[in-house]
């Protein structure tokens, strides 16, 4: 026979939920009287699993959501609120220049390229007093022309930086690297610290490059702070961090992780909603919880960055 020539294979949410009921029920599990029937049952399930996800990326799990976020600078501003309510940060960035110079009070920009820019994006303009005006576009770019909600608070001169964008960040888990992007794209490392190590800055408002950052992960919205506070608006942060996981709300929702991760999911699933059930059977219920374990240690083994084993003499 011939080989498909597929590579496509993918269920949707409900589809995971499912199987995860049939392993249940094939253990002999039964619904509580007046519960768990019909959509109700897979309403009930869904919430386990999005719990589930959430509580397994707390244990590192979800090396494919890791990304890159490009927080944006205010001048002498040393503290940045990340999250979707949050200081401007974001996944997707455009950047250019502005093209010809433009006064205060003017609601139009001629800039090097709008590609990428779209009615409604956020758009930070780098002013000549050395600030970063924020607003929004206000209709289709065309001819290499952007209209501005609001207008300029200050003159723009050619080769100022525009940075632009769709959609705000959501708030990362952690950081793990991250670098300060100047003007010409070179990247420079910044040093991660502790908690400790932060609260050991003697001089908190000393304002010039930024070499360190701190991130605390809060509750809502992440707060990272950045030492030196930066007088450059031209330069941005790139973050390298743990994205949070795309919940599962509706039957038709695709799940936010790789084919490779279905199977675990399903039986770890299937022994986390077991526990909602009556008339177990032990033996079976063993068995599965057994396979279940097995295959979330594979997974976290596939789910790995590669690293290299250094050895030292003693």
């Amino acid at each position: 026979m011939a080989r498909s020539g597929s590579y496509d294979f993918s269920v949707n949410g409900d589809g995971i939920l499912r199987g995860a009921i049939r392993i249940v029920k094939g253990m002999g599990g039964v619904a509580p009287a007046n519960s768990k029937t019909g959509q109700a049952e897979l309403a009930e399930t869904r919430e386990c699993l999005n719990m589930m996800l959430r509580y397994w990326q707390s244990l590192g799990v979800g090396l494919w959501l890791n990304r890159d976020i490009y927080v944006f600078l205010a001048y002498r501003d040393g503290k940045y609120s990340l999250g979707p309510s949050g200081d401007h940060a974001t996944l997707t960035l455009v950047e250019t220049e502005v093209a010809t110079a433009q006064t205060s009070g003017n609601s139009t920009l001629v800039l090097d390229s709008i590609t990428g820019m779209t009615d409604g994006d956020a758009v930070g303009i780098e002013l000549d007093d050395g600030t970063l005006q924020w607003t929004t576009i206000n209709g289709v770019p065309a001819t290499a022309t952007i209209t501005l909600t609001a207008a300029l608070t200050d003159d723009v001169a050619v080769d100022n930086n525009v940075y632009t964008y769709t959609t705000m960040s959501q708030r990362p888990l952690d950081i793990d690297e991250a670098c300060l992007v100047n003007d010409a794209g070179t990247e420079t490392p910044l040093y991660v610290s502790t908690k400790e190590e932060w609260g050991n800055i003697t001089n908190p408002s000393y304002n010039g490059p930024p070499s360190q950052i701190y991130y605390d992960r809060q509750l809502d919205s992440g707060i990272l702070n950045v030492w030196p506070r930066p007088e450059k608006v031209n330069n941005y942060i790139k973050v390298s961090c743990r994205y949070p996981i795309q919940d599962i709300d509706a039957a038709a929702n695709d799940p936010d992780f790789p084919p490779e991760l279905y199977a675990p999911v399903k039986f770890n699933l299937a022994i986390d909603i077991s526990h909602e059930y009556t008339n177990i059977d032990m033996n079976r219920y063993r068995l599965t919880k057994k396979h279940a374990d097995a295959l979330f240690n594979n997974m976290s083994s596939y789910d790995s960055d590669y690293g290299s084993i250094i050895f030292e003499a003693g």
